[in-house]
């Protein structure tokens, strides 16, 4: 039930409605990347025909079969946990309409995207979807600091951190190890130094507790100086 603000007049409620309404099931034709897990957890890439902040239409070159669970990652919105309730060829439907939580999120990320139009997403092959995650990066120097994952693909992240490291700096983003390559005006962007084929692992290990005692991966090289190494 929606609730009337204080003065509201009943035009002005119902009028305040209706924006919810559109604002929530606009479906927008934007052609975005996208890549579904499905449920035998194979992972695969697909194109958004048309989106709102309930659902999407997507094409796909294996669709998975109506009735079943996925997770759908949608370049620049975000990721979703979603039923398949069409399906036919390579082309199928889904909804998220029961998670609420992040309708009013997903809609103001389509407006945005409507407003300013898709960002060129032709040179990168996957997906960078939006997250709002903290985690801990591992510097050089063996130093830890928070930081929180702006967005993420299978090949780099956006992070928020300050101080920004330098470029060329090496880091270990949870538990896994990455390299900046820009500064941006809350962060830095980094690079993943190893492959990963599912977003949903790149996810879970990026924003995994970071172990001070070890390194994963590859150790970093050691400082010299005049003297030998230093601590």
């Amino acid at each position: 039930m929606k609730m009337k603000k204080p003065g509201e007049s009943k035009k002005a409620e119902d009028l305040r409605a209706q924006d919810q309404d559109r604002r929530k099931h606009l479906r927008a034709a934007l052609p975005l990347k996208a890549r579904f897990l499905d449920e035998n957890r194979q992972e695969r890439p697909c194109l958004i025909v048309n989106i709102s902040a309930g659902g999407a239409l997507l094409r796909a070159k294996s669709a998975p079969t109506a009735g079943e669970k996925i997770v759908l990652y949608v370049d620049q919105v975000g990721r979703f946990e979603a039923d398949v309730i069409r399906s036919d060829n390579q082309t199928f439907a889904v909804s998220y309409e029961k998670r609420r939580a992040g309708n009013a999120k997903t809609a103001d990320n389509l407006t945005e995207i409507m407003n300013r139009g898709p960002r060129a997403t032709d040179r990168r092959k996957n997906p960078r979807i939006e997250q709002d995650a903290t985690t801990t990066v591992r510097l050089e120097d063996g130093n830890l600091r928070e930081c929180a994952i702006l967005d993420i693909s299978l090949t780099g992240a956006s992070l928020e951190i300050s101080p920004r490291p330098p470029l060329g700096t090496r880091v270990v983003l949870g538990r896994t190890t990455a390299k900046v390559v820009r500064r941006h005006d809350k962060g830095v962007g980094v690079v993943f130094t190893g492959p990963s084929e599912r977003m949903e692992d790149v996810i879970a290990e990026t924003s995994a507790q970071t172990e001070p005692p070890e390194v994963i991966g590859a150790p970093f090289a050691p400082k010299f100086g005049k003297k030998g190494p230093r601590d």
